[in-house]
């Protein structure tokens, strides 16, 4: 197998080093190819157990002292307000649970960037297969209008240009071309004999050799950057760890403090004194607070899939309402891997800045 790679074969060697041919794989050796490779699917982060999800909204500090509560009012023989406290626990976590299940939910139309079906040849004949069962090896039929379904080499193009705006962020069609690329000074997502999965053929037609499927290809390691990555808890979920804190600090400092008065001054007996400090307990815990944040943050974000924009956590459009400018690059975000910045707005004074990529050296000035 040739040492160097796909993109700077000639096109004789790319059917060698994919151990392919140009009437493609026959049907046999696609099937073992996809027992060897697996199917040509992005992998999902394995999600938390439902249980687990709904136990987060039973166990937060404010939840856990309103379950203390109930259990004591059962256990002075009240069991109906136990019951009712209980009760109380149970139907905002339900409610929370639900909403926030349904808007994670939106998430999977993800997966439509994938086409369904795609045209290969096998076998000499050109057919439709599940883009699933694409494999390392599969010669991809392409036309205007298709999308791509894995990462491959192309070793035909006629006027062919694709959109890569997925990955690199460009929108103006790039041009493709069949010939070998041998420039050391681009990325493999600019050379311009590749086509990469989840992009779409804008004009022309082509045939290319698959190399890549599922989660290695360059779509795919996106995927599993963005499943993978661990995300700090913003500023609401900070600021609601907060409240729950300070209420549930609160709460019990003044059920205390009722308690021992309702003994020491009102003369109540310890029965009631503990069933009128419960009372109180229960009153100042806003423990309908987090299904009420749950609730405006779950419309927002069907409004906002309504609209085209997918939004993976609730958290998400808190931190969003809190924007008032997006600075973006069209490009050159993966092709160039570095943004530089060379203007800032400060209290209305416009300021220059010097330097370039990751390079520590440079300085603001006045404009």
């Amino acid at each position: 197998m040739p040492s160097s790679p796909l993109y700077a074969l000639r096109r004789s060697e790319v059917f060698e080093a994919l151990e392919t041919c140009p009437e493609g794989l026959s049907a046999v050796e696609a099937g073992q190819r996809v027992d060897l490779y697996g199917y040509n699917i992005l992998e999902e982060a394995q999600a938390l157990p439902a249980w687990r999800r709904l136990l987060h909204y039973l166990v937060h500090p404010m939840a856990l002292l309103l379950w203390l509560a109930g259990l004591a009012a059962m256990l002075l023989g009240r069991i109906e307000l136990g019951v009712i406290i209980w009760m109380v626990v149970m139907i905002n976590a339900s409610f929370s649970y639900w909403r926030e299940n349904r808007a994670v939910k939106a998430v999977a139309v993800l997966k439509d960037l994938l086409p369904v079906y795609t045209r290969v040849i096998r076998a000499g004949r050109e057919i439709k297969v599940p883009a699933a069962e694409i494999v390392p090896g599969d010669v991809l039929s392409l036309a205007e209008g298709d999308n791509v379904p894995a990462d491959a080499r192309l070793v035909e193009a006629y006027g062919l240009r694709t959109n890569n705006s997925t990955l690199t962020g460009e929108t103006v069609p790039a041009a493709r071309n069949h010939d070998a690329s041998l420039r050391d000074d681009v990325s493999e997502l600019e050379r311009p004999n590749l086509v990469f999965a989840g992009t779409s053929v804008v004009s022309g037609t082509g045939k290319a050799v698959v190399y890549a499927t599922g989660m290695q290809t360059q779509f795919g390691r996106i995927a599993n950057l963005t499943q993978t990555m661990r995300e700090s808890p913003s500023l609401m979920q900070i600021q609601m760890a907060k409240i729950s804190r300070n209420f549930s600090v609160a709460g019990i400092v003044l059920a205390l403090i009722i308690f021992a008065v309702a003994i020491l001054d009102v003369g109540f007996v310890p029965h009631e004194a503990f069933l009128l400090a419960i009372g109180i307990l229960v009153a100042i815990i806003p423990e309908g607070l987090a299904p009420t944040v749950t609730l405006t943050l779950a419309m927002a974000v069907q409004r906002l899939a309504q609209k085209g924009v997918l939004v993976k956590r609730l958290s998400v459009v808190e931190t969003l309402g809190l924007t008032s400018v997006i600075c973006t690059d069209k490009s050159g975000t993966l092709t160039q891997n570095q943004m530089t910045v060379r203007r800032l707005w400060v209290a209305g004074t416009r300021l220059e800045v010097s330097g370039v990529g990751y390079d520590p050296q440079g300085s603001i000035a006045p404009a």
